[in-house]
């Protein structure tokens, strides 16, 4: 019995550390990459992926651009492997991890795109949205840097609200922003990277100089975070 029991703890302990580093391998290729999606312009989209576990390696990087249905309309692939001096101040390596592409806008209709980046399966933090076709207002107005966070039509986010804001109006992606109207009032036009919202919401959470955007879903406005930038009005 002795034996048999003894055999049965080794069978169970070699699976466990079998499991464990195939866990460990797993963390490992998951967690290795650091990086972001940095700019989407006319003439470029471009950002950063930098391998921890291999300061020499130059990953490859996917970049898709979807329509506002969410089907891809453009993939593009680069390596990431272009020197900024950033990342090499603060410690990336030797800084050779830059990637930078040109996308084909002209191929494309007007309206609003998802640019997205990938590195090992996994996606970039720094979701992006570029406007083809809408014209940017000439005279907007400096509001100054606030803080910039968003939300989704889930309960987490809403808390039960779901599309509704505390106007009446519907919240629709691209258009709807939650301020404080003390600051900001309501039916404002604010521009905020390249797109002219309209502020007809009001979050339990939004103070002063803070601006939530709305998303159609959790993933995208997890994406963005939480950022400071100059905002503009729109006269």
């Amino acid at each position: 019995m002795r034996l048999f029991i003894n055999a049965k703890h080794i069978f169970f302990g070699t699976l466990l550390t079998a499991f464990v580093s195939a866990a460990a391998a797993f963390s490992t290729i998951a967690a290795g990459f650091t990086g972001s999606l940095d700019t989407v312009s006319d003439s470029q989209i471009s950002g950063w992926a930098w391998n921890e576990d291999n300061a020499a390696d130059s990953p490859e990087i996917t970049i898709t651009v979807a329509n506002a249905a969410g089907e891809t309309v453009q993939q593009l692939t680069s390596l990431a492997d272009v020197h900024r001096c950033d990342l090499a101040i603060a410690g990336k390596g030797s800084g050779e991890y830059g990637f930078s592409v040109t996308p084909d806008w002209s191929a494309l209709e007007d309206g609003v795109y998802t640019v997205r980046a990938y590195v090992g399966g996994n996606e970039l933090p720094g979701t992006r949205q570029y406007v083809k076709g809408q014209a940017v207002p000439s005279n907007p107005r400096s509001l100054g840097v606030f803080k910039l966070t968003a939300y989704c039509p889930c309960s987490s986010c809403s808390e039960g609200w779901g599309r509704n804001t505390s106007t009446g109006a519907m919240a629709i992606a691209n258009h709807t922003i939650a301020v404080d109207p003390r600051v900001i009032p309501y039916g404002s036009k604010i521009l905020i990277n390249g797109i002219v919202y309209t502020a007809e919401d009001k979050g339990g959470g939004v103070r002063g100089n803070h601006i939530d955007i709305f998303y159609n879903t959790h993933q995208e406005a997890r994406a963005l975070g939480v950022r400071y930038q100059e905002v503009f009005l729109v006269d």
